[in-house]
């Protein structure tokens, strides 16, 4: 009897950890090829299944698993923190669909950390953090290979939109792709320095470089601070520190020349075809090869042995501390003040070399934080309410460039939270720093040491991108922090007895209504989206029984009552439409769009008085909005018919 168990065990052990590494795997690049899950249907039906597979784990005492530790327990609580004020901004906000988006998104974060933390347990969770690093590294190749062969994978219906030559396939935004890039070169570097067969080092090294190139496709500022960023704390990390050091610097040698050779081929490095792609596509595939024999070569000479003395580390970190420090500190007085007008800049510069924005700080940044600060200024109590931001930027903004999110995850909820939005969050990024060190601290081999310094390098760049831009809203990439996150919290987990039945219930309860508040934005907006595709087809009647379900559905949202007056004004109901859209202002007052639209209707229905009146209203929401389209000259107007 106990050899059979002895046999079975490690069977067990053995599919445990590749249900977590393929779970881990499809999960995270489903949600990447889904457009990075952006959209809010994806993402609330994800939500909607997650909670519920929660909620039935609960009841079916399949789950916990593992309990967290203290640190743990300070993640999950920082994130019921951060939703039970978002949640109570509703008694402030000025649009409550907007604010119930953002409860049901910090719902799902919840329940992202939650499943993984308490499903993984101390024979699985690297599994899962390997499976991790896979889905990066696969979504990393498949935007490189789309962009290298435009015919390839779907399209980068983003870039083609905003005719960009930014990388921004598959995950519809190019700083996601970057902030992706430099969390997959720390993942697969960790791994490429301390797994136990070469053949797994060779493969991981050989991302890296695709890595690289793809970062520099996006030519993206913040993709290169976060991926510096992260190397320094994987450094700081791991283990094995000379190994990591020989292969970042392959690794680096053969992203510089792929680099080189995508300058040398214009149509690849400004999107407009696949010339060239044979040689880039050949560099990487040597730089593969390579990878696998440095794998293969530093494991077989035992280069994971050569440690420094603790004397001697103590030294080289103290050397290398102060040397960053006054390079730094060189830097800041040397292009300081130039680098700060050039933040300053608004202004959008053209440069035939579509790398000449990493040489420069301009952009919108200034103006977006600018006004988040104003707008916080108004209530650091409590904010303008949670998703509100983009009015604030239509009533504060100083020029006529759309922005919905303030692009950063520490101002934009000072914003619109207060100073108690801000606290939760600084909250999180505290009680996610304490358990992946705690969990470093806990390491045991070297396997383990190398997942947990790759996740918290990985993690820590995604924190420093989504203080510069919106990737917190960037569900794949979340997903692919929190996945980490909550890997190194089982890792520290300890296995305790199934709750009793009473507390089982209470979990699955609590589970259902995080499942449930999925379900009106989710539905509603499926509503809509139904009813536009039937008033694109002509089908009037169709169009105004989806508005309908969209509006019994969400009847406090805006949205389905702006669709229901469009479908209304196309049959000639002037005043049922105006009543609508009347509806439609008074769960959204802030959205400028409402009372534009309220001014067509009503020039159309013959009230000249109250469209003038709605159109300035419009105005008066959003006054640097350009509304109508410039008048043409006749001479432009010769010139733009070839005449």
């Amino acid at each position: 009897m106990s050899v059979t168990s002895d046999r079975e065990e490690p069977r067990h052990a053995v599919a445990t950890r590749a249900a977590a590494f393929l779970l881990t795997f499809c999960g995270i690049v489903l949600l990447g090829l889904e457009q990075g899950a952006y959209d809010v249907v994806v993402r609330q039906q994800v939500a909607v299944v997650l909670w519920w597979l929660l909620a039935l784990a609960f009841l079916a005492g399949l789950l916990p698993r593992t309990r967290p530790a203290a640190p743990g327990w300070a993640v999950l609580g920082a994130l019921v923190l951060l939703g039970t004020w978002t949640a109570l901004s509703l008694l402030w906000t000025s649009d409550d669909a907007r604010t119930l988006v953002e409860v049901a998104r910090v719902a799902m974060h919840l329940g992202v950390v939650l499943l993984v933390a308490t499903a993984l347990d101390r024979s699985s969770w690297t599994a899962a953090i390997a499976g991790a690093a896979a889905a990066a590294a696969f979504i990393t190749l498949a935007a490189l290979t789309r962009r290298l062969f435009p015919d390839t994978f779907g399209d980068d219906v983003i870039a083609e939109a905003f005719g960009s030559n930014r990388l921004s396939y598959p995950l519809g935004y190019w700083n996601a792709v970057g902030a992706w890039a430099g969390m997959t070169s720390a993942l697969c570097l960790a791994w490429s320095a301390h797994a136990r067969f070469w053949l797994w080092r060779g493969a991981a090294l050989a991302v890296v470089p695709a890595a690289i190139t793809v970062s520099y496709l996006t030519y993206s500022r913040a993709s290169l601070g976060g991926t510096a960023l992260g190397l320094i704390i994987l450094f700081c990390a791991s283990r094995n520190r000379v190994t990591l050091a020989t292969h970042a610097v392959m690794a680096a040698a053969f992203g510089a020349v792929a680099i080189s050779a995508v300058r040398d081929a214009p149509d690849i490095a400004q999107a407009t075809g696949g010339s060239g792609a044979g040689r880039i596509a050949v560099i990487l595939l040597a730089g593969a090869a390579v990878a696998v024999l440095v794998g293969a070569a530093t494991r077989r000479f035992r280069l994971d042995d050569l440690r420094l003395a603790p004397r001697q580390g103590r030294i080289a970190f103290t050397v290398a501390g102060v040397v960053a420090v006054v390079g730094l500190a060189g830097a800041a007085v040397t292009v300081g003040p130039d680098a700060w007008d050039q933040f300053e800049d608004t202004s959008s510069t053209q440069s035939e070399d579509p790398a000449e924005r990493l040489r420069s700080l301009n952009g919108s940044r200034y103006d977006i934080w600018r006004v988040t600060l104003d707008a916080a200024e108004d209530d650091l109590a409590k904010g303008t309410g949670a998703g509100t931001w983009e009015y604030s930027w239509n009533r504060l903004g100083t020029t006529d460039e759309f922005a919905r999110d303030g692009h950063s995850l520490y101002l934009e909820p000072l914003s619109e939270l207060g100073i108690p939005g801000l606290l939760c969050v600084l909250l999180l990024v505290g009680a996610a720093a304490w358990t992946l060190l705690l969990a470093l601290l806990r390491a045991t081999g070297d396997v383990e040491r190398g997942a947990l310094a790759g996740a918290t390098a990985a993690c820590g760049a995604f924190f420093f991108g989504a203080g510069v831009d919106w990737l917190w809203e960037s569900t794949a990439v979340a997903v692919l922090a929190l996945v980490l996150l909550g890997a190194a919290m089982a890792s520290t987990g300890s296995v305790d007895a199934r709750p009793r039945l009473p507390m089982r219930i209470g979990l699955a309860v609590a589970a259902l209504a995080l499942c449930l508040l999925q379900l009106p934005a989710l539905v509603s907006t499926s509503e809509i989206r139904e009813s536009q595709s039937a008033f694109a087809d002509g089908n009037i009647s169709e169009a105004l029984a989806h508005a309908n379900d969209a509006i019994e559905t969400e009847p406090w949202a805006a949205a389905p009552y702006v669709q229901r007056a469009l479908v209304r004004e196309r049959t000639g109901a002037y005043a049922a439409a105006a009543g609508d859209l009347g509806l439609a202002a008074a769960r959204s007052p802030e959205d400028w769009r409402i009372p534009l639209v309220t001014a067509r209707v009503l020039a159309r229905q013959g009230d000249a008085e109250g469209a003038l009146r709605a159109y300035r209203r419009a105005q008066s929401l959003r006054p640097q909005g350009k509304f109508f389209a410039q008048p043409v000259s006749e001479a432009e107007s010769g010139a733009r018919n070839g005449e």
